[in-house]
């Protein structure tokens, strides 16, 4: 576990939390972040709020180094849940590789592709088209961006490996320069990351793409099968508590940042007034909207399956896979009816009814 990065651990407070279970089962549950921030939120309501204690479990949530970190991690037994983007776990799924892992998705979460083609704000382009000739930038030449972009170029009509020049230009304040300094016209970075960019003062804006790619299932719950077949109440558990959560931060974002910053006061902007700090905290909230989709409703956990086959066909498109990889090998739906199983209603209620001077 030596390039997993920090652990949560959380002594809920009798001001936030409800009662906890007597013998709790101790879990760890990675993911795919450096470092907190807003969008993890309706994990650490789950914790904060006493949903994981009702569900019989002590949870640490360590902050890994990627999905692929997360996926590795949890196939060695380092963890027992991991929350990673599919793409690059259902690679290491498929049979005909080496040591191939054996792992499954039991419970979806994030209902679109976090990866966008986006160029600064005040760029010309208005298209992926539009590309042709230029220069998009990536965190690292073999990081997941590249399968992403060259698959919306390829949808645009173009050629990634013609008609285009990829620039690795890392993340963060090296990666604001180089869209500053005009070394690259575009780039392809993950949703929060984009967040981030605004905020710090070099907004972008996402060109269009195909909606099919636009809506390819992405970071979602996943165990080994082993412990889906011999553990899944817990699986089950882990996953009610999330829903949640969820559903606690949809109907109060205000909480939901002010619990992160309590919990992680690193992750509570340095500077403005307090209200520009909760405008910007809130800001980072709207990647939970990709949390829900209208073709499931309410229900949390569910498999779209047509997703599912798309993004093995992405896969086999871009050459990560040598054959279609089969829903019921990605995923499993045996659990999805156990994660709904409570009362959406109360939870919603407690939500608007939260005393937010517990979090001051």
């Amino acid at each position: 576990m030596n390039k997993l990065l920090a652990v949560f651990f959380l002594t809920v407070s009798a001001c936030g939390a409800l009662s906890g279970a007597v013998s709790a089962e101790q879990i760890n549950v990675l993911l795919p972040q450096r470092n907190a921030n807003e969008a993890i939120a309706p994990f650490i309501a789950a914790k904060y709020l006493g949903y994981l204690d009702q569900e019989g479990l002590d949870v640490a949530y360590i902050l890994a180094a990627g999905s692929n970190e997360v996926a590795i991690q949890v196939a060695t037994g380092n963890a027992q849940i991991g929350w990673a983007s599919p793409a690059q776990a259902v690679i290491a799924m498929q049979e005909g590789v080496a040591a191939p892992l054996d792992l499954r998705y039991f419970s979806s979460v994030e209902y679109r592709n976090i990866w966008s083609i986006s160029v600064p704000v005040d760029s010309a382009i208005q298209s992926v088209t539009e590309l042709k000739g230029k220069r998009i930038g990536v965190t690292a030449l073999g990081s997941a961006a590249m399968n992403y972009g060259k698959a919306y170029l390829r949808a645009a009509g173009l050629n990634p490996d013609r008609d285009v020049t990829f620039i690795p230009i890392g993340a963060g304040g090296q990666a604001m320069a180089a869209m500053k300094q005009k070394v690259v016209d575009a780039i392809v970075f993950w949703e929060t990351a984009n967040i981030t960019f605004g905020l710090a003062g070099s907004p972008v804006r996402q060109l269009p793409i195909d909606d099919k790619l636009a809506k390819l299932p992405d970071v979602s719950l996943l165990a080994t099968n082993e412990t889906i077949k011999k553990k899944p109440k817990l699986l089950a558990g882990f996953g009610r508590a999330l829903a949640k959560g969820l559903d606690f931060c949809l109907a109060n974002r205000t909480a939901c940042v002010l619990m992160t910053w309590k919990i992680y006061p690193e992750s509570k902007p340095a500077e403005g007034s307090v209200e520009q700090k909760l405008e910007r905290g809130l800001k980072m909230t709207t990647t939970w909207d990709g949390w829900t989709d209208l073709e499931i409703g309410d229900k949390r956990g569910v498999f779209i399956k047509s997703r599912w086959q798309d993004l093995s066909d992405f896969l086999l498109q871009g050459g990560q896979i040598a054959k279609p990889i089969p829903a019921s090998r990605m995923f499993t739906t045996e659990l999805v009816d156990q994660i709904n199983d409570y009362d959406r209603a109360a939870i919603v209620k407690q939500a608007k009814n939260f005393d937010l001077k517990t979090l001051q």
